[in-house]
């Protein structure tokens, strides 16, 4: 019985010290637990995020396009909306027509199936429009016609003789050169039968050569020099698939 009372602090002492490491290795586990379950939600969606990833990539680009058509912004949509609040759907004329096509084409937008659903909101049948006055081109494998020598006169006019400031002695005799330049051009063109198709480069040539040569006698070297860089400027585009011909 001497003895306890000697033991007993020790003992007490040495079962608060258990009790003390009970309670850090239960914090230790406790804290090894959730942040494990923490790494694993984490890697969970990190795996998830990077399936969705894969998912929305690997989708069909038609079915993605039919969910989120392209080309047509809301901003495009409400002037759609603006240009046709003028027209009445109900009594629409060809002339009508044309005119709302020309207002699309001058606001940068194209008909086409994305622009449908807009028309449609805006109480027009897109397919009427098109019955109506078909938007030009719209075949990419009709080739627009070449220009009249009285719009390519004018052209003239405003794109080489304004530029170079001719006299009024000089403008004449480079209208005279390309008129009878023209009119050359477009027998051959008619003789041809399609005013779509230029005429072959070989014939277009020696014609070119003689209207610069009578051109660069009225005008200064420098003046000339200009000439032609203007004239290669107003040149009407070539048709595809018209190589070797102008």
């Amino acid at each position: 019985m001497t003895i306890l009372p000697k033991i007993l602090p020790d003992l007490i002492n040495e079962y608060q010290k258990f009790i003390i490491f009970k309670r850090k290795i239960f914090i230790i586990m406790y804290n090894l637990f959730f942040n494990t379950i923490k790494f694993s939600l984490l890697s969970l969606f990190l795996i998830l995020t990077s399936e969705t990833n894969c998912y929305a990539q690997s989708r069909d680009p038609k079915q993605k396009s039919a969910e989120h058509p392209q080309g047509t912004t809301q901003e495009q949509t409400q002037l759609i909306k603006k240009i046709l609040s003028g027209y009445n759907a109900a009594k629409l004329t060809a002339e009508d027509a044309k005119a709302i096509h020309g207002k699309f084409r001058e606001a940068g937008i194209h008909a086409g199936p994305e622009n449908d659903a807009a028309i449609k909101a805006a109480g027009f049948d897109p397919d009427q429009l098109k019955k109506l006055a078909p938007p030009p081109n719209t075949d990419r494998n009709t080739k627009p016609e070449l220009p009249s020598p009285e719009e390519r006169l004018k052209v003239l006019k405003e794109k080489i003789c304004k530029p170079l400031s001719l006299t009024a002695a000089q403008q004449e005799t480079v209208i005279k050169v390309f008129s009878d330049f023209y009119t050359e051009m477009d027998k051959m063109i008619n003789t041809g039968g399609d005013r779509r198709t230029p005429p072959d480069k070989s014939k277009v040539d020696p014609l070119e050569k003689s209207r610069n040569a009578k051109i660069q006698q009225v005008i200064t070297p420098e003046k000339f020099k200009k000439f032609l860089e203007l004239e290669k400027e107003t040149r009407p585009a070539r048709p595809e698939g018209s190589e070797g011909k102008r």
